[in-house]
């Protein structure tokens, strides 16, 4: 349990495990601040490098912030090969460089495998912050990427990923959600968050529990990665549906709901899409300013405050 901070310029801090933390300087100007490493999901280092930037840059998007500046943090082998450590960090730079980031330096500690990731700070109007404790009854979900990363990577470790197309996951992966937070930000957004190790149902049970919501997640329309369920009929459970089963199991009820769909809401995700909540009539506006096809997932319900339904 972290202490309680008393600091009245804290305007968003861990008390509702957000995406960041928000910090007023002035009355017009907030700092977005977030961490987060990860080890190595794919074999080639330029791709893992984009993959954890795009991952880490995503936290300040979700809070609806513009990154600016990021430092580096990588644990590497202390026999390992330079030119992997230069890769990793030449394809989070050029991720960074996308997303208007600049990397201004960083810290390098020995481990005894790969673990790279960034510090970044972003900027945010103290007005304008969107938190994952906003969302309304009434309000519509959705959400900007396919799931069912973390089944289809481990179909790749545990080589039963035959026929198993990995091109569209490494492109979802790598793919920065700044122009769906540019999207969400330009319509009345009331809350969101980016889809990640908690997997889509346990990032939403943190926005109900926020919220003081229910929600009711519509399994049928929830976009799903090609093969994924494949990955699973072949054995390619991975580890992060049991721990987020063994986390958030009480806070949802799957009765009714096959068990591939329910392991896959519950898998973990690397570099997932956003989770945006909006009244229903900005559905069209936000569809046209985000200009892809994006699928209404939920509803934000009264009932069941903490909750979340899992609905055919």
């Amino acid at each position: 349990m972290l202490p309680e901070i008393d600091d009245p310029n804290l305007l968003v801090g861990t008390n509702t495990a957000d995406d960041a933390g928000v910090y007023k300087l002035t009355e017009e100007l907030a700092l977005v601040y977030t961490i987060d490493i990860l080890t190595p999901i794919v074999a080639d280092p330029f791709t893992f490098g984009m993959i954890a930037a795009a991952n880490c840059i995503s936290d300040v998007y979700a809070m609806g912030g513009d990154p600016q500046i990021a430092l580096n943090i990588i644990g590497f082998p202390g026999q390992g090969d330079s030119k992997t450590l230069g890769e990793i960090l030449r394809g989070g730079t050029e991720k960074a460089k996308e997303a208007g980031v600049t990397i201004v330096g960083g810290h390098t500690f020995v481990t005894p495998e790969i673990k790279y990731g960034l510090s970044v700070v972003g900027y945010i109007h103290p007005k304008k912050i969107i938190t994952n404790a906003g969302a309304k009854p009434g309000d519509v979900i959705v959400l900007t990427k396919p799931i069912g990363v973390g089944t289809i990577i481990q179909s790749v470790l545990v080589g039963k990923d035959n026929g198993i197309n990995l091109k569209p996951v490494i492109e979802a992966m790598t793919t920065l959600n700044g122009e769906a937070a540019t999207a969400m930000r330009e319509v009345g957004t009331n809350a969101a968050t980016d889809i990640t190790g908690y997997g889509l149902v346990g990032h939403l049970v943190e926005l109900a529990e926020a919220s003081k919501v229910g929600i009711e997640l519509f399994t049928s329309k929830i976009p799903v990665h090609e093969g994924a369920f494949d990955c699973l009929e072949r054995g390619a459970f991975e580890p992060g549906i049991t721990m987020n089963l063994h986390s958030f199991r009480d806070h949802v009820d799957r009765q009714g709901i096959d068990d591939n769909i329910v392991h896959l809401v519950f898998g973990s995700e690397t570099s997932g899409g956003l989770a945006i909540v909006f009244p229903e009539k900005e559905s069209e506006a936000f569809k046209k300013k985000y200009k892809h096809d994006v699928p209404v997932i939920g509803r934000i319900t009264a009932d069941n405050p903490g909750m979340v339904k899992l609905t055919p």
